[in-house]
């Protein structure tokens, strides 16, 4: 899995070191709906289809399975872009995005990028993520658990004292991951390393 703040910079040398030739993209825009702008997405998409790989767009708020299930279908990475996680983790439990990427993501068949609200949605949980002006409403905020610890995006955007804060929490099962605009976490099995991707 990528998992990325902003910066793309590292993810053309992650999709090239993929085990499997990645043809076919699906790009999860949907954490960006409720912004007035969101240049990212095109960003995203741009550097995809850079890499040679057919793009899709997948938008989950207006999704069913079926069509979750018909997108992903012989796709090799799924790109989970940034904006509001909670509103994302909403529209990914109603589409039962969840299910079918994760299980597809755990057993090798699908590689993950995640950006910002995309990156904290593969871990356990987004609590830390939750804000006060996104629109989301969930019952639980359980990520989809593919990363044992919660990344936390845009250190450098004036959350430093907040990440740390939030690392020293007692009683929290998972690790979290603060990570700036320009770095990425490349995880790989049960390890990881923190990335340079501005």
């Amino acid at each position: 899995m990528f998992l990325g703040s902003a910066g793309l910079g590292a993810l053309p040398g992650w999709l090239g070191a993929l085990p499997f030739a990645a043809r076919r993209a699906v790009l999860v825009p949907t954490a960006a709906n409720p912004l007035p702008s969101a240049p990212f997405v095109r960003a995203a998409a741009d550097l995809l289809a850079a890499e040679g790989l057919a793009v899709d767009v997948l938008d989950l708020e207006g999704a069913s399975g079926d069509d979750v299930r018909r997108v992903l279908d012989g796709a090799q990475v799924v790109f989970v872009t940034g904006g509001y996680p909670i509103f994302l983790l909403e529209h990914v439990r109603r589409s039962g995005f969840d299910r079918l990427a994760a299980s597809a993501v755990a057993d090798g068949s699908l590689a993950y990028v995640g950006i910002s609200a995309g990156a904290a949605l593969a871990g356990p949980d987004l609590r830390p993520l939750q804000a006060a002006d996104d629109p989301g409403t969930v019952d639980s905020t359980a990520g989809l658990g593919l990363a044992s610890f919660v990344v936390l995006p845009h250190r450098n955007r004036g959350r430093a004292a907040r990440h740390d804060r939030l690392a020293r929490e007692p009683g929290r099962t998972w690790r979290v991951i603060s990570i700036s605009d320009d770095q990425a976490v490349a995880v790989a099995g049960d390890g990881f390393d923190i990335l340079g991707s501005g």
